[in-house]
């Protein structure tokens, strides 16, 4: 059986400090040496102590990469950006000190060979370390010391003018290991499967490029572990990704490793997860992976909050599959007539500021738009239209987003009233005679907004809406010429639309985790407290003989609300689905079977709710 491998350098990207998991923790990448240097400072000051140490390149530049973590333990050391002579003097310095390796790395800048190390004083069995090795060195020195009994516990491999080298060390103790190095990118997923199939969990697993192939080495161990996950050969972007969906899935990082690839960088890494079953996991993924493969879905995102507190929330698929791009849950998407609740909750701050009355006339003589947009001679009843009629959809007016304004980038919302006012066919019927859908109420109500509050229809419900209840930049009204932001998925087909001109009925954008908690914050419970008074959620959610089910931007049966949004490439829902769940689903394209979007809210929900149990923290 070969037995060779390599690591390199130890990564963890993020800026997680967190207290809702098994340890405090802190992991950036990234960092030069200078950056490095001081967080691990200000992070020493704080109690924090590095438990997982990698320097790498990326173009040449020297980065670094590591995880801290606020845990008590034995006396410990650090020190990175070590010539080999000081790597060497220093390692004789800690072992007279009584202090082992927890964590090697070495890596090449320029052309020399460079350490990194993570000492402590726990207690162990005999330990050896080697550095500088040939890859014949390695294997030897493997040999050798598994025959006296010393099992290894890292490796790290690294090239030096196009050479391999090798750096690890072995403890002695009993347990069942296998190793391997020199894997292409195939070879070690065969390995990981074949060895996770055994009962083996990874330990250590290192990249290193040799020529222009991407080259694995790792340790598995056969030994209890709580639930755990491994990612190998990540992107700087996707490993952001993926660090971002294992923190909402409650994981810890244990061990990540960074190495240079081509101008840049790839990652690979593993967590544990001591906060969810294993089985749990598995049912949330099941049900997200079967919507996607059979509705043909690129990729969706869910979150999931527990009486009021995010427990749980992971993306799957693709942002930018053109650009095999990962999801994550800091993604923003699309939320389209999800808007419409947001607009609502807007109009209800008015009326909590009595600026507004829900029978107020919005059109004619002493009305609350009429003097900026007088009633065209052909169109008397729009004077009988009230704030009420439009929130509930019983305006009779038509609805719209199919007109030319709305997809042109330069319209106001001055051109586009113009143009609804002149429109022939406005009024369906008679205002509150009957129930009809319309985007037009709520492109008026949005028009209302900005009418009485003197500000733009986003500004003020950033600042009345939005930040009272908690949500950040991650929310947002798109971009007038309908292209997507920086941290914002693609979507398939793409459309085009002004979404500043679809802000009231389907404009914003928003992540999942962003939905769900600003539903906490208008869902009438106590618990997190609402940012409208208790009356003020009864008139949100109180709908009309004309309009059962259906009361101001939200669809409510009994004390729950929900609404879903549609268009283009995005789909969405957000929801309270029973027993203190609320869940926010968000795809980016359309579902090849799923035109009301039923299935994707029952089998997600029935998932969220068959969880046998969620941890006790916020996410938020």
């Amino acid at each position: 059986m070969k037995q060779l491998f390599k690591k390199e350098i130890l990564v963890v990207v993020l800026l997680f400090i967190t207290t809702t998991m098994s340890a405090q923790f802190v992991a950036r990448h990234a960092m030069t040496p200078a950056q490095y240097q001081t967080e691990f400072n200000n992070l020493n000051a704080k109690g924090y102590r590095v438990t997982s140490l990698s320097g790498y390149t990326s173009n040449g530049k020297e980065l670094y990469a590591a995880i801290w973590k606020k845990v008590a333990g034995p006396a410990w050391a650090a020190r990175h950006g070590m010539s080999a002579a000081d790597y060497q003097k220093e390692f004789d310095d800690k072992v007279s000190k009584g202090y082992r390796p927890v964590c090697l790395s070495g890596y090449a800048v320029g052309n020399q060979a460079k350490f990194a190390a993570i000492w402590d004083k726990r207690a162990g069995g005999a330990w050896k370390a080697r550095h500088n090795m040939t890859a014949s060195d390695y294997q030897k020195a493997f040999d050798d010391y598994g025959k006296l009994g010393y099992q290894l516990q890292q490796v790290c491999g690294y090239v030096v003018n196009g050479k391999e080298y090798f750096l690890a060390f072995w403890e002695k103790k009993s347990g069942a290991i296998i190793a391997r190095h020199n894997l292409s990118a195939a070879d070690y997923q065969k390995a990981f499967d074949d060895c996770t199939n055994k009962g083996y969990h990874l330990k250590s697993v290192s990249g290193y490029q040799k020529g222009n192939t991407d080259l694995y080495a790792a340790v598995w161990e056969k030994s209890a572990t709580p639930a755990w996950a491994a990612r190998h050969g990540l992107s700087r972007v996707n490993y952001q990704h993926t660090f971002d969906n294992m923190y909402y899935q409650g994981y810890v990082p244990e061990f990540v490793n960074a190495f240079a690839s081509g101008s840049g960088d790839k990652y690979n890494a593993f967590w544990t997860n001591t906060a969810m079953k294993s089985s749990d996991l598995t049912l949330l993924d099941n049900a997200a992976n079967n919507y996607m493969k059979t509705q043909g879905v690129d990729g969706l995102s869910f979150a999931v909050t527990k009486n009021g507190k995010l427990v749980f929330a992971k993306a799957y698929g693709y942002a930018d599959k053109s650009k095999n791009e990962y999801l994550s849950p800091n993604h923003s998407m699309r939320i389209m007539s999800i808007s419409k609740g947001v607009t609502a909750a807007g109009i209800m701050k008015l009326l909590e500021q009595n600026k507004i009355s829900m029978n107020q006339k919005v059109f004619g003589p002493n009305s609350i738009l009429g003097s900026k947009y007088p009633t065209p001679a052909d169109k008397p009843k729009l004077n009988q239209i009230t704030v009420s009629q439009l929130l509930h959809h019983t305006s009779g007016l038509r609805t719209c987003n199919g007109e030319a304004e709305f997809w042109n980038k330069d319209k106001t919302y001055d051109d586009t009233m113009k143009m609804l006012l002149k429109s022939s066919d406005l009024l369906k019927f008679d205002p509150n005679t009957k129930y009809s859908y319309s985007n037009t109420g709520y492109f008026i109500l949005a028009c209302i907004i900005q009418q009485i509050s003197g500000q733009s229809y986003e500004t003020f419900i950033r600042n009345n809406v939005l930040n009272p209840s908690g949500v950040g930049s991650g929310m947002y009204v798109g971009l007038a010429n309908g292209s997507v932001k920086s941290n914002e998925a693609h979507y398939t087909p793409e459309t085009k639309q002004n979404m500043q001109l679809w802000a009231g009925f389907g404009g914003w954008v928003a992540r999942p985790i962003d939905l769900v908690k600003y539903l906490g914050k208008v869902d009438g419970s106590t618990t997190p407290p609402d940012i409208i008074k208790a009356s003020t959620h009864a008139i949100l959610t109180q709908d009309t003989t004309l309009s059962p089910g259906y009361a101001c931007g939200w669809s409510v049966s009994g004390d729950r609300q929900n609404h879903n949004g549609a268009h283009g490439g995005s789909r969405s829902w957000l929801a309270e689905i029973g027993g203190g769940y609320s869940i926010a689903i968000i795809v980016n394209n359309a579902p090849s079977n799923d035109s009301s979007l039923s299935k994707m809210l029952n089998e997600l929900s029935t998932a969220v709710k068959n969880v046998s149990a969620y941890p006790n923290y916020d996410l938020f």
